[in-house]
């Protein structure tokens, strides 16, 4: 072979390497291109599939059958290069000095061969794979010919490891991409993935004239789970239920986990309800039971957790799209339509105090029907549609919520690995007259699409610079350095940001550097959201992203934040002790985040494990359960000073 020839050789395999090939069609290349150039009767290639040999191709079949020999032996030439990273070489098959491998020698002997080269494929302190070189004629192989044959390797296992990381790039890109979609307790789709495919399903039902359904479902007493068995035993619960719910409907449906124990069952292309026609009402209405009774079903048996049988209840609304809402006043109306039959059922069980009387009896599924239109009418079962808006009267409670004093702030510890607290979290909550305390997930997006999030925005500020005057004067060096209040895009582009921030810093003698600013990544579709952000790092705010991880499409754009913490989303946390997946995706993040400088947060840190695990794979925070609850100021106030 000359120069030329291996040029070529070198060319094709480039090429190869270029088109995106993946590990193995690049090993069959690499044979097809060594018989072409180089002066040999056949080859083949083996692959390190966990220190066992696997077959992959051969140019032949009577040497593909003695490459499979050594894949079902584990033994030969090609093992030995494998176990010892060196090449084997065998002038003459018959001579017993030069061979150990018996059955090999046979059968490689029997198709007609006399000498045969194995050349391990090394890269990174390990062997890929093996390339078997074989001929038909006893005799020594030339230095010249082995040195192209391990130039052949060598450029070989080169674009193997290149093809090699592309792949698992792509599948870690992939698994970024399905963890920003997916909930990754339960596997099913986000609020994020739900609300994309609602908008989709509302736009084709409204080009084809049909009926979409939305049933929110929440399940009853879950928070007594929680508390006497512990949240691993609730994530069991959640799972168990998730899958027997998802099992019971129709492929085409799409059940949702929103957080919590609340979940969201969408159905699209129904009957109109309202046409007049044969599918008037009644068809929509049996559908509508017919989806409520397999539910009920599913949930029928316990769930066998903690060595006890649990019976799971739940409450559904229900919620059609007769008036052709938006896909957050349909949500709305199904979420109002489920509280309603709660309250219901706690009147017909004679029940007020809400925390006992959820749902009925353990086991019961309350339904009932809400119009996000505000159409008249019913169906038997099924309790009589409001005649106003729910997402109306809810957007009028909560303009009100601020003046009535019924919004709170509470805070979550932000520790450091030893224990120490570094900084709060604040958590807005609101103190509803009828449905208790409610989390800002609750609210927070109907706040953000009326603009009151701003004004509620302002409050926390200020409330957040005040708790946070009085921790500094009350526990001295035991108070958190810092306080991160959330804001929205819609917050952050508000002119008057700068204004509210410096008054209430002002106002309570803080400095910059103990307020943080949280934004969430979906913030960066914004394009006025940087310049704000660079003008409040500027300012000496520290700055966090939130749920860093999961809005994959945007971590291009991170060189350019002036972010200085990143806080891993809790879906990566979950299951960390038991999927191996959950510890690289997790060990991925930390390397993106802090290889562009940025300190790292553990978010829903919730066992001793957990917290091992996150600190092991380099998270400088930990935030969750494990650390501290949310609470009122108050409560904190009275656990650090003890």
């Amino acid at each position: 072979m000359n120069t030329e020839a291996m040029t070529g050789a070198l060319a094709e395999l480039a090429t190869a390497a270029s088109g995106q090939a993946d590990p193995e069609d690049l090993l069959k290349h690499l044979v097809d291109i060594t018989t072409e150039h180089l002066d040999v009767d056949g080859a083949g290639v083996m692959i390190n599939d966990g220190e066992l040999l696997r077959f992959v191709h051969a140019d032949r079949a009577d040497v593909g059958s003695a490459e499979k020999l050594q894949q079902l032996m584990q033994e030969g030439p090609c093992h030995d290069a494998l176990l010892f990273h060196v090449d084997v070489v065998v002038d003459d098959l018959h001579d017993p000095v030069q061979t150990a491998w018996p059955e090999f020698v046979q059968r490689v002997l029997e198709e007609g061969f006399r000498s045969v080269i194995a050349v391990p494929l090394i890269s990174r302190g390990r062997v890929w794979g093996v390339l078997d070189l074989y001929r038909r004629e006893a005799g020594t192989w030339g230095q010249q010919e082995l040195q192209w044959a391990h130039l052949l390797a060598h450029v070989a296992v080169s674009y193997l490891v290149m093809a090699a990381d592309r792949a698992q790039a792509l599948q870690a890109q992939q698994e970024l991409a399905h963890a920003g979609t997916h909930d990754g307790l339960t596997g099913l789709p986000n609020r994020t993935l739900l609300f994309d495919r609602l908008e989709h399903a509302l736009h084709a039902a409204r080009r084809h004239q049909r009926t979409v359904a939305v049933f929110f479902i929440d399940l009853d007493r879950f928070k007594a789970v929680n508390d006497t068995l512990g949240h691993a035993a609730g994530d069991t619960v959640l799972a168990t239920v998730a899958t027997r719910m998802n099992a019971s409907l129709r492929q085409e449906d799409t059940l949702a986990r929103l957080a919590g124990d609340e979940f969201v069952l969408l159905c699209e292309d129904l009957p109109r309800a309202s046409s007049g026609g044969p599918g008037d009402g009644g068809e929509v209405d049996r559908h509508v039971h017919a989806v409520t009774s397999r539910l009920r079903r599913a949930l029928a048996r316990p769930v066998h957790v903690a060595g006890v049988d649990l019976m799971v209840g739940a409450t559904i609304g229900v919620a059609l799209s007769e008036e052709h809402p938006s896909a957050d006043d349909l949500l709305a109306a199904a979420d109002e339509a489920m509280y309603r039959a709660k309250r219901d059922s706690r009147v017909k069980q004679g029940i007020r105090d809400e925390q006992h009387g959820r749902g009925g009896v353990i086991g019961l599924t309350e339904v009932s029907r809400g119009s996000a239109g505000g159409g008249a009418g019913g169906s038997a079962g099924v309790a009589a549609r409001s005649a106003q808006r729910p997402g109306r009267h809810l957007e009028r409670q909560l303009a009100q919520a601020l003046t009535h004093d019924q919004l709170q702030v509470h805070y979550q510890p932000i520790t450091e690995p030893g224990g120490g607290v570094h900084a709060v979290e604040a958590l807005l909550r609101w103190q509803h007259p009828q449905r208790g305390l409610l989390p800002a997930a609750r609210f927070v997006d109907l706040a953000v699409d009326t603009g009151l999030i701003v004004e509620i925005g302002r409050w926390v500020i200020d409330e957040t610079c005040a708790q946070m005057s009085r921790w500094r004067r009350e526990l001295r060096r035991g108070a958190p350095y810092s306080a991160y209040v959330n804001l929205s895009a819609r917050e952050l582009v508000d002119p008057a940001l700068t204004t509210t921030l410096a008054t209430a810093l002002r106002t309570h003698d803080l400095h910059a550097q103990q307020l943080g600013l949280e934004v969430v990544e979906d913030s960066f579709s914004n394009p006025e959201v940087l310049p704000v952000l660079q003008e409040q790092e500027h300012r000496g705010h520290p700055l966090s992203i939130d749920d860093f991880g999961t809005g994959y499409s945007s971590l291009s754009r991170l060189v350019e934040l002036p972010v200085q913490m990143a806080k891993i989303d809790r879906s990566f946390i979950a299951g960390l002790g038991h999927d191996p997946r959950r510890r690289a995706l997790v060990d991925a993040v930390v390397t993106v985040a802090t290889s562009l400088d940025l300190q790292v947060i553990a978010e829903g840190v919730e066992t001793a494990a957990q917290a091992s695990q996150v600190t092991d794979a380099g998270c400088h925070y930990l935030q969750g359960f494990h650390c501290g609850h949310p609470q009122p100021a108050e409560a904190l106030t009275a656990q650090w000073a003890a």
